[in-house]
């Protein structure tokens, strides 16, 4: 017999919910990451490739083919782990001849993507990629234990149909 209670937390456990209050704050905290880091761009994504949040100079990458290959790189890595007898990698770094990677895993399922030149130390990423880690993994366990009643009351403006036609005709023209 199912427990009901172990099955509601199981689905909101794959199902975790972000407002966009949310990735308002994890934007913020991405964005306070870059300006100490001097890094390109901070991303926040899950294992399985979904980008969360984003922040930095980001219209040069494609950033859901980069989430997608480090989810990806991620799950290999993982799987070498295991074969020398680890749980688990918590950090990946890729060095390029100009630009470098930094992945850090946010608690079990969230990763934290950093993409910096050559000019920046390592070692100032990974401390503060450490410290990010902690700032993200705090405010993904507010969220997940948020009760239903202080989620974000997110209501449709008065002129909410009026304001989709006008938005329809930018992007359509007048039919």
């Amino acid at each position: 017999m199912n427990d009901p209670v172990s099955a509601n937390e199981a689905l909101r456990y794959r199902r975790l919910s972000f407002y966009a209050e949310d990735v308002e704050k994890f934007n913020e905290l991405l964005a306070n990451f870059l300006r100490k880091a001097n890094a390109s761009c901070a991303l926040l994504i899950d294992k399985e490739g979904h980008t969360v949040a984003k922040q930095g100079f980001v219209e040069k990458i494609d950033t859901q083919s980069l989430a997608a290959l480090v989810a990806g790189s991620f799950a290999s890595t993982r799987q070498v782990a295991k074969i020398l007898g680890e749980p688990e990698f918590s950090v990946l770094f890729h060095q390029g001849a100009n630009q470098n990677i930094h992945v850090t895993l946010v608690g079990e399922r969230t990763l934290q993507v950093s993409v910096f030149p050559q000019n920046v130390k390592t070692g100032m990423i990974q401390v503060l990629s450490k410290e990010l880690a902690e700032q993200v993994l705090g405010l993904l366990n507010a969220i997940e234990n948020r009760a239903p009643e202080e989620a974000p009351q997110e209501s449709l403006s008065d002129n909410f149909s009026d304001d989709m036609k006008d938005q329809l005709d930018n992007l359509f023209g007048d039919l």
